[in-house]
């Protein structure tokens, strides 16, 4: 059984995978729906024993959609497989089936309905209004020949006609399911995956690529709200990290190892954030660490225990290691955003001109 159903299920799977366009799904589904109507439509002309132009024309009818239903599995072309189907099923199919199945008073009205659902969901722009008006058309002159010359349709009885009539309104009820089913199913996919994007570029847009870090567009931002709603507290502190010497690091073993040295320090940031900190990368080998909520004391002491993290944890060759220096600053209610940042790159400087591998905090 497994072999029978395997093929099936692979097959399935190309034509209705999300990867597959909307339209074209659609139209596999249309086609698909269309050719187990013409053979139901066969059997049942059989069955109720019908006129031989009623088995056969159904049977021929199949064989055309599964042959457009081939095409469609293999071409690029998805608007015009879409066209084309469409056309075929809207002019030719669903005419010479209400023809063979008694016009109005059999179940073939019914399927008319498929056709302005296909063409509103498969075709585009100004060829879906031209099928869309053709077929309304179409189906009005249908209407009005068989309201003026039924002779030329094939009779169905009474119980014949009521039993075509409620397969054709069940057939055509899961039909419209199914299509509205996709669609529903192909808008929740469609959000979830730009949610996914929207998250993925925002992350993007506010990390650094090469650290993991928050960078410097993202961090002045959320610099900026801190300052607003934790300044006047006097519970927001900040610190600006410098790699020391890191030029001469780069120089003397190599950018790349450059990067694994910036990055290995993120990671030493990155611990930070298990006490509240939040740090970024603010250009080349210098960082920026904010510390809310804490009393200035015990701030700083973060702050110290990344430089003697550094020290102890980056290693160059075989006795060498990295420093980093720091300047530390507690904001005060009356300081601004561009005062504080001034401020901390000053004692940024007073820690290099001290020395290196230490913290400055007045």
């Amino acid at each position: 059984m497994e072999s029978i159903f395997s093929p099936i299920k692979h097959l399935f799977t190309n034509l209705f995978s999300m990867d597959v366009p909307l339209e074209k799904r659609i139209t596999h589904a249309m086609l698909l729906c269309a050719m187990f109507g013409t053979f139901f439509g066969f059997i049942e002309s059989f069955v109720l024993h019908l006129p031989i132009i009623a088995e056969i024309l159904p049977l021929i009818l199949f064989f055309l959609l599964l042959g457009f239903s081939f095409w469609g599995f293999y071409t690029q072309r998805v608007e015009l497989f879409g066209l084309v189907s469409i056309s075929v099923i809207g002019f030719i199919v669903f005419p010479l089936m209400f023809l063979a199945n008694d016009g109005m008073h059999g179940g073939m009205i019914f399927y008319f309905v498929i056709a302005p659902v296909c063409i509103s969901l498969v075709l585009k722009g100004k060829t879906r209004l031209i099928i869309f008006i053709a077929i309304m058309a179409e189906y009005a002159v249908l209407f009005v020949f068989y309201k003026t010359a039924p002779q030329y349709f094939l009779r169905m009885t009474d119980k014949t006609a009521f039993i075509d009539q409620l397969c054709s309104m069940v057939i055509t009820s899961l039909i419209l399911f199914s299509f509205s089913y996709s669609v529903a199913h192909q808008n929740s996919h469609d959000r979830e995956t730009i949610e996914k994007l929207s998250k993925m570029y925002e992350k993007q847009a506010n990390t650094d690529e090469l650290t993991g870090l928050y960078n410097r567009r993202y961090f002045n931002n959320f610099l900026k709200l801190a300052i607003n709603t934790l300044g006047d507290s006097g519970n927001l502190h900040v610190a600006m990290l410098d790699i020391d010497d890191f030029k001469v690091v780069n120089d003397k073993y190599g950018h790349p190892f450059g990067d694994t040295v910036l990055q290995r320090f993120a990671e030493i940031l990155r611990k930070t954030e298990s006490e509240g900190a939040t740090a970024c990368r603010y250009g080349g080998e210098e960082f920026l660490l904010l510390i809310p909520k804490k009393d200035r004391d015990e701030a700083l002491l973060i702050v110290e225990k990344i430089i003697e993290a550094t020290w102890a944890q980056i290693q160059i060759g075989d006795n060498g290691f990295v420093t980093a220096s720091a300047g530390f600053i507690t904001c005060t209610e009356d300081m601004s955003y561009d005062a504080l940042l001034q401020e901390v790159d000053n004692r940024l400087y007073a820690a290099k001109a001290a020395g290196k591998n230490r913290v400055v905090s007045a």
